[in-house]
């Protein structure tokens, strides 16, 4: 056993049975977190309690300056209720991930005196926890692209029935049930703020930050201002919005098509390739 091996064994093994210490006494400690459905999410959800306590013991909290800016993306996911909790069901996941990670690229590397599976499983597990950033980004990218897909549909359905002489909050209900998707959701949703007392501008105001996307940020300032002003000319000023926003809607599907077109050249290219030898093989065989 040569000294690269030694090293490892010596860092790996206390590391190790404190990876043990945690997982038994945290696991009781935190099993109301590790049972929730939002720890479900994440896998192996019972030893997050590893994570927990390794957080716990280094002090990692969710009150930073970084982890509130995180905490506003996952409101826009998970709510504003629920978006410090699942943060923190996040981070322990990441510190598990870790923890874990090293513990056994160490062994495995001080079994196998192998130094090149050091450097690539730590690659990996770098990687593993990048991914958990990137599949909460992507959802959030997924939900702000949903949002503004349905948005030009909806401020037509609001421009036609102010046109018609409906109040906006009426309109707004009316139109918030004919849909199940993000948008409608949060519709129904400053409906149910409405309804429970909170001032109709606050609500509007509460819609906007929970969908956090530029067009409704613009929207919602419209709406605000011609309540302020008397709403005399707000079915004309949607009337403008709408269009615009079905003209971001055409681009936005036609950029969709064409980005959809360049990743069908890969495996096309490879069909083609494939084809070249089926036909180029019996020939050279031939000759």
């Amino acid at each position: 056993m040569d000294y690269f091996q030694l090293i490892l064994l010596a860092l790996a093994t206390p590391f190790t049975l404190i990876w043990i210490y945690l997982a038994i006494t945290g696991g009781k400690k935190y099993q109301k977190y590790t049972d929730s459905s939002f720890a479900k999410e994440f896998q192996m959800s019972e030893l997050l309690c590893v994570g927990f306590s390794v957080m716990r013991i280094l002090h990692i909290s969710t009150k930073t300056r970084a982890a509130q800016a995180k905490i506003r993306e996952v409101a826009e996911i998970k709510g504003k209720k629920y978006a410090e909790y699942y943060y923190y069901m996040l981070l322990g996941a990441k510190t598990t991930y870790t923890y874990t990670i090293v513990i056994v690229v160490m062994l495995l590397s001080a079994m196998s005196n192998n130094k090149g599976l050091l450097f690539m499983g730590l690659i990996v597990g770098g990687l593993l926890i990048l991914y958990l950033d990137l599949a909460l980004f992507d959802k959030l990218t997924a939900r702000r692209q949903e949002i503004l897909l349905d948005l030009p549909q909806v401020l037509s359905k609001l421009t036609l029935l102010v046109n018609s002489g409906m109040v906006l909050r009426d309109a707004w209900k009316r139109v918030s049930i004919t849909g199940e998707r993000v948008l409608y959701q949060e519709m129904q949703n400053t409906n149910l703020e409405m309804e429970n007392g909170v001032a109709e501008i606050d609500a509007y105001r509460n819609f906007a930050e929970r969908c956090n996307v530029k067009e409704i940020r613009k929207f919602t300032s419209l709406i605000i201002q011609n309540l302020n002003k008397g709403n005399e000319e707000l079915a004309y000023f949607m009337k403008d919005l709408s269009d615009e926003m079905w003209e971001v809607k055409k681009s936005q599907v036609k950029q969709k098509g064409e980005k959809a077109n360049t990743q069908l050249l890969l495996p096309m290219m490879l069909i083609l390739i494939g084809i070249l030898i089926m036909v180029m093989v019996p020939v050279m065989q031939q000759v």
